[in-house]
C-alpha cells in the first residue's frame, strides 16, 4: 500500500511557487463565499474518501489536476487521479469501514481564482501499517462558478516514526 510522504523542502518550494509576486499593490482575493466554497472542498474530500467514491472525488477535482504521487508517478489529469484513487480504494480491506475527518486551517489567496489551502486529516481506524493522521496542502482553482482541487500533497504525521529523544546529560 502506498503512503504519502513529503519533506519540508517540498512544502517550502510549493509555498514559494504559489506566493504572489510583488509589484503594483496586493494580490486580489476571492470573496467570503469563495473561501467558504474552498473550505467545503475539505468536507467533500473527506466524505468521498470515507465512501470510497471516485464519482464524488471527481466532482471536486479540476480537469487539469496534476501531482507527482508518492511512488514518483506523474499524474496529469482528473482521469489519472481517479484511476489512482480507485486503485487505492481497491487495496483497502473491504470489511473495514474507515472514516476520514479533515479540517482546513487556512486559505491563502494567490489571486481571485487561485488559492492555497491547508489543514489536517485523520483516518479512523487507521489502515493497517499506515499513519492515522497528518496534514495536507492543496492548490485550488475556480473553474466557472465552482472551486476545484488542482493539485494536492498529503503528509503523514511522522511523530510515531521518530526515535525517542536522547536524555539530556546532567
Amino acid at each position: 500500500m502506498r503512503t504519502l510522504r513529503s519533506t519540508p523542502f517540498a512544502l517550502l518550494a510549493l509555498a514559494l511557487a504559489c506566493t504572489p509576486k510583488s509589484g503594483g499593490g496586493g494580490a486580489a482575493t476571492g470573496t467570503p463565499e469563495d473561501e467558504q466554497a474552498i473550505r467545503a472542498l475539505t468536507d467533500k474530500y473527506a466524505a468521498a474518501m470515507t465512501a470510497r467514491d471516485t464519482t464524488a472525488l471527481g466532482a471536486i477535482t479540476a480537469n487539469d489536476f496534476e501531482i507527482v504521487d508518492p511512488t514518483g508517478k506523474h499524474q496529469q489529469s482528473r482521469a489519472d487521479a481517479l484511476a489512482a484513487a480507485a486503485r487505492d480504494y481497491a487495496m483497502m480491506p473491504a470489511n473495514m469501514p474507515v472514516t476520514m475527518k479533515a479540517t482546513t486551517s487556512f486559505v491563502r489567496w494567490i489571486d481571485a481564482t487561485h488559492a492555497v489551502a491547508s489543514g489536517t486529516w485523520e483516518m479512523s481506524p487507521a489502515m493497517p501499517g499506515m499513519p492515522g493522521k497528518g496534514s495536507w496542502l492543496a492548490v485550488d482553482v475556480k473553474q466557472g462558478t465552482e472551486w476545484k482541487v488542482q493539485s494536492a500533497l498529503g503528509a503523514p504525521d511522522m511523530t510515531p516514526m521518530m526515535p525517542a529523544p536522547t536524555p539530556a546529560k546532567p
